[in-house]
């Protein structure tokens, strides 16, 4: 599994920062964690950054988990469909802890 914390608001003046992040994923992750209980706002341009890299994870068969967000980006995730489209309910979490325990009980290593 891979974590990351995001920090900030998601606008455009940080997406090829996020973009940059996402590159250095690691292959033999089968999740990514994404917190965003520091990200207060996303606008359009983070909104559409987000979504690029939740596609092209999907693709790849990785599961993406999402832990912490506040609403202004939770409701701009179902505008586009992200939520449930990319990312199903029961993989959204507003602790960390019951992330975690989800992890335990569906994340295999498979490495």
């Amino acid at each position: 599994m891979f974590i990351k914390h995001l920090e900030g608001p998601l606008f455009f003046g940080s997406t090829a920062k996020f973009t940059e992040t996402a590159k250095q994923i690691p292959a033999t992750a089968s999740t990514l964690v994404i917190r965003l209980d520091k990200v207060p706002y996303v606008d359009q341009s983070g909104l559409y950054a987000l979504e690029s890299i939740i596609i092209d994870l999907v693709q790849k068969d990785k599961t993406v988990l999402l832990v912490g967000m506040d609403q202004q980006p939770r409701y701009m995730m179902e505008r586009i469909d992200i939520i449930p489209d990319l990312i199903p309910e029961e993989q959204i979490f507003d602790i960390f802890e019951d992330c975690i325990s989800w992890m335990k009980l569906n994340v295999k290593d498979e490495y």
